[in-house]
């Protein structure tokens, strides 16, 4: 019973299978063919693959020995790549940079020429793979405008040169029309060639697709009267066509302002602050208000001015670039006439206020700057501002003033050498030498460390008072602080004579002129006190 129910679950017996065989189960012959047929598709993708990967791994070598401009081994590896990869057109495109670099590093013409032949063959076999590639018909289009002028070296008297560059240049625009780089390169090699209207065509579709292209343009050796009409025409286009509106304006109000057409050029910058309102700075009104100054405008600057503060996180850093376009355009007035405004809108730190004098004195406007100074110090009194004052006084040569202002400076910074200085100076010219000589303890007191300079002009006042060994003293402390200093030496040498130490004056000299070789002064001087002490011995 269970050998009948094990016998009907055996399938039954199929074409093409032997029946009677105990444990044996047949392949069919269609999976021999199937097999056969995945394995030789398998071999034919790894193969193809692997030439892939191997002519992959030459290209990548290739560039890499090409940026470190190892260019012979670069295309060999390249010309490899090539031939596991002939259909590659990123291996030619490498192969004509590489021929081109080659070529260029030659001294010899006919050695270029031949390796800018190979780059533009390289190109052109490139082209066939990939006619859309923009950088493929640039590449043809610099490396025809190279043998072009090759050919021209090469062979003068040939005046058919079979070289043509314009068609390669003009595809390579229809493939990228609006390509920076490209139409800059077109031009160059049009004005090169003499076609001027095809020239300004260029310059006109540059200016419009870029209009900053302006600033770089007006630098060629090609500028011109002509070039800057074609800008100007292609700015006007582009505005036209509401392209770039806000740099088409502002290109166009720069162009306008190098040729001081003022009015024109404030409306077009005005016009461009219109556009993309929030980029808007306050660089953007200063530079307005500042054409508005250039035109005479003086309420509208202002206006400008104003708009640039009130928008300004830093106040203080623009008003002094303010202060900086007033004085340039010599509108003394109305920039006291602005500060005071300034003054009442905006809470201003001594520093700006004291910018501002130090503008005024520069035009020679003192009556205005020491109101400002005096005001300052009313509200609360600063070192600077008393200093400034000072300086005020000494252009009128009002030295009572300016006496009592410096020392107020000393007072409230007594560590400003600086101020120190300046009232040592004052009392010096006024002949009061004990006052001066009180002032320079006075500064080297509060110093951090002595000064040789303040000594030095102590040992003056000593000598101005005949006071020559207290000079010498001097400046022997002053040569302890300041050893590389020869005048120093020379001086000591000087009070040494007064004093009768002609050996020890000699020994000064020496030193003085070991340290100025060149000095013709102290070799003189040195010459003399020799000859007058060998001729009393």
């Amino acid at each position: 019973m269970q050998r009948a129910e094990s016998e009907e679950r055996l399938p039954p017996a199929g074409p093409g299978v032997m029946s009677g065989a105990p444990g044996f189960e047949p392949v069919p012959r269609l999976r021999f063919g199937l097999c056969a047929a995945i394995l030789l598709v398998s071999a034919t993708i790894f193969y193809f693959l692997s030439l892939r990967l191997i002519s992959q791994a030459h290209y990548l070598r290739a560039k890499n020995l090409t940026q470190e401009e190892n260019y012979g081994p670069a295309v060999n590896l390249l010309e490899k790549a090539h031939v596991y990869g002939p259909k590659d057109a990123e291996i030619l495109i490498q192969l004509g940079v590489v021929y081109s670099r080659i070529g260029d590093g030659k001294s010899a013409p006919r050695e270029t020429f031949r390796f800018m032949e190979k780059a533009k063959q390289a190109y052109l076999e490139a082209a066939l793979l990939n006619p859309l590639e923009v950088e493929i018909a640039y590449g043809l289009a610099k490396t025809e405008w190279r043998l072009k002028h090759l050919y021209q070296n090469l062979y003068p008297e040939d005046a058919s040169n079979p070289y043509h560059p314009g068609p390669y240049f003009e595809n390579t625009l229809r493939l990228r029309p609006n390509g920076i780089f490209y139409n800059y390169a077109f031009a160059r090699y049009l004005y090169k060639n003499g076609t001027n209207d095809k020239f300004l065509e260029i310059i006109r579709t540059l200016a419009g697709i870029y209009p900053s292209a302006y600033n770089d343009l007006k630098r060629e050796s090609f500028w011109s009267p002509s070039v800057k009409e074609a800008v100007k025409e292609g700015l006007l286009k582009a505005i036209e066509e509401k392209s770039s509106l806000r740099n088409a304006h502002r290109v166009l109000s720069s162009l306008l302002s190098d040729d001081e057409e003022w009015a024109e050029a404030i409306g077009h910058y005005r016009e461009s602050l219109l556009y993309s309102r929030h980029n808007n700075t306050p660089e953007d009104y200063i530079h307005l208000g500042r054409l508005y100054l250039k035109n005479g405008q003086t309420e509208e600057a202002q206006k400008s001015f104003f708009d640039a503060l009130d928008r300004s996180s830093a106040k203080e850093k623009d008003l002094e670039a303010l202060y900086s376009i007033y004085k340039k355009e010599g509108h003394l007035d109305e920039l006291y006439r602005f500060y005071q405004t300034v003054n009442r809108r905006y809470i201003l730190s001594s520093r700006i206020q004291i910018l501002l004098a130090r503008s005024l004195m520069d035009m020679q406007q003192f009556d205005q700057a020491r109101q400002i100074l005096i005001d300052l110090n009313r509200q609360k009194p600063t070192a600077e501002a008393y200093y400034w004052l000072a300086r005020v006084a000494e252009i009128e040569k009002d030295w009572d003033r300016m006496e009592l202002a410096i020392q107020k400076a000393t007072v409230l910074d007594p560590q400003n050498s600086g101020y120190w200085r300046m009232f040592i100076g004052l009392l010096k010219r006024l002949r009061r030498f004990e006052t001066a000589e009180w002032a320079i303890n006075q500064a080297n007191k509060n110093s951090k460390s002595p000064s040789w300079a303040l000594i030095n002009e102590r040992a003056q006042i000593r000598w101005a008072q005949k006071n020559y060994s207290g000079a010498l003293d001097d400046w022997r402390q002053a040569i302890g602080l300041a050893p590389q200093v020869a005048s120093l030496y020379a001086q000591a040498a000087e009070a040494s004579i007064k004093l009768g130490a002609g050996i020890q004056a000699l020994g000064y000299y020496e030193k003085a002129i070991a340290l100025e070789p060149k000095n013709k002064g102290y070799a003189k001087r040195y010459l003399e006190l020799k000859s007058k002490l060998t001729a009393e011995s």
